[in-house]
This record gives C-alpha cells, sequence and structure tokens, in this order.
C-alpha cells in the first residue's frame, strides 16, 4: 500500500459520506480493482509504449456505469500521470469503511479444513478478543499440523500444534539435565 493510495482513499471516503454513497462507491471500486487484478492490466496502464486514446478508451470502459466520484477521481488519476494509485485505492478505501464500521479483517489459519460452524465460533471468539466484527478468512497451512493460528488486524493468536512443540522444544533445550 502506498501513503498515496491512502490519501485518495481518503479524499474519497470522505466524499463518499457526504453524499451518503459509501457502499456504492465501495462495490465499483471492488469491481475495478477486479478487473485490474487481470494479467496485463498494470501494463495497460502504465506502460509508455500505450498510447493515451487506447488508455482513456480502456479507462471509459471501466468506469462505465459507475458512481461520479469514482468516475471523476479516475480522470484526476488519469489527468495527474497516477493511475497506479488505482492498484491501492480499494484496499485502502475498504480499510477506511471497515474501520468507520468498528469492523477489522482476520485471517484463520488451520492444518486442516474447517466447518462453517467452527468457521463462526472463531469469528465470535475474534470478535470477543478484538471488541470489534471481525471478517474472517480461513487459510490452509499444513505447516501447523494441527489446531489454528488467529490473526485479527496485525495480532497474531498462535493455537497451533506447531507453536506447542516448538515452545516444548525450547524449554527441553533449557532445562538442565
Amino acid at each position: 500500500m502506498t501513503l498515496l493510495g491512502k490519501r485518495y482513499a481518503d479524499a474519497l471516503h470522505s466524499l463518499a459520506q457526504e453524499q451518503n454513497a459509501v457502499d456504492a462507491i465501495a462495490g465499483d471500486l471492488a469491481a475495478i480493482h477486479s478487473a485490474l487484478t487481470a494479467p496485463g492490466a498494470r501494463g495497460l496502464l502504465g506502460s509508455p509504449d500505450v498510447k493515451p486514446e487506447e488508455r482513456s478508451r480502456v479507462l471509459g470502459a471501466l468506469t462505465k456505469g459507475r458512481h461520479q466520484l469514482v468516475s471523476n477521481l479516475v480522470g484526476v488519476l488519469q489527468h495527474r500521470h497516477r493511475l497506479d494509485v488505482l492498484f491501492d485505492l480499494y484496499p485502502e478505501y475498504r480499510a477506511l469503511v471497515m474501520a468507520q464500521r468498528g469492523e477489522v479483517e482476520g485471517v484463520a489459519e488451520s492444518a486442516h479444513a474447517l466447518t462453517d460452524a467452527d468457521v463462526q465460533s472463531l469469528a465470535s471468539l475474534a470478535g470477543q478478543l478484538s471488541g470489534k466484527k471481525v471478517h474472517l478468512t480461513v487459510a490452509l497451512r499444513p505447516e501447523l499440523l494441527g489446531g489454528v493460528r488467529l490473526r485479527v488486524g496485525n495480532v497474531l493468536y498462535d493455537g497451533s500444534l506447531r507453536q506447542a512443540l516448538d515452545q516444548l522444544e525450547q524449554r527441553l533445550q533449557q532445562a538442565a539435565i
């Protein structure tokens, strides 16, 4: 993430709040971000070999039907030759929206697949630990061997078997024989 992306996201978020369009703009930015993750998108927007007319045509198609604030921002970024900001804009904007709502991202890492009930239970636990509503994603990490590692924001709660074995190993190495 870039500081410039944060600045533009903050300005867009402020304007969206004034117009009661926070969710609409979040949806538009998500769609644009999804399109920009396609292979070659960064090259198309940043390459000096691409003619400005072609770039304008692509950006016009990308912003067609989007909220006026989003279209205007893309135009400003194009005019100022800062289209690389588009790649960081949605994650920064989403973080602002989540912070405003008292929400946070979380990741539950497990060696084995978790059931929906397990994920709901972990999301509830993460909410209790953080005091916020947690949007939990699940990642499989076979190296954990068992248990769960829960990352909420920038805090890590490690209940994995790998961590327990590492701690046991350290205690055994420090023990007097």
